[in-house]
């Protein structure tokens, strides 16, 4: 089975919730403009998909850290972003062709440009995690859509994020 339709197999057969929506874009590696297009790619499909403002703007910038962390810190030649939707929450996932993992370093200093991405995700996110995929890394993170949903507000260290392995379950693992 080629890597793009396990994805959207994954992402629609295991979903705890059937997704009423899925999009999909694979986009060049290599270059950081490609975080751009991703951003872009989410923003307009959940705009789209008539998903409320603060969770477009948060699924927004998950999207371009998830993103420029791929194509940062892999040699992928190409990463794929995948948003899907359920009732009450989108969840956006970034696959590369890389062998590392996402770690959540310390609180960078002040003049330090990098480092600061997944805290980002961290705060935004109501859980995100990550598993291997496709013979690279699939980093996801899902956002609440309900009317409650306020992350721009939602505390740092909150210790969702967490490794998935075959007795856990998120939005896109197969059980």
């Amino acid at each position: 089975m080629s890597p793009l339709i396990e994805i959207v197999h994954g992402a629609l057969a295991n979903c705890a919730t059937a997704p009423q929506a899925l999009g999909l874009v694979s986009l060049p590696g290599g270059t950081l403009a490609s975080a751009s297009a991703a951003r872009c790619y989410v923003r307009t499909t959940a705009r789209s998909w008539g998903l409320p403002p603060d969770a477009v703007d948060a699924l927004e910038l998950i999207s371009g850290e998830l993103a420029a962390n791929a194509l940062e810190h892999s040699a992928s030649r190409s990463i794929t972003v995948v948003l899907s939707r359920t009732g009450r929450t989108a969840v956006v996932g970034v696959i590369d062709e890389g062998r590392g993992r996402a770690t959540v370093a310390g609180a960078p200093s002040p003049d330090q440009e990098d480092g600061r991405g997944l805290l980002i995700v961290d705060a935004l996110a109501s859980r995100w995690g990550q598993r291997r995929a496709c013979g690279g890394l699939l980093v996801w993170a899902e956002v609440d859509t309900g009317p409650a949903s306020h992350h721009l507000m939602t505390p740092v260290d909150s210790g969702r994020h967490h490794e998935v392995t075959g007795s856990e379950s998120h939005p896109w693992e197969r059980t």
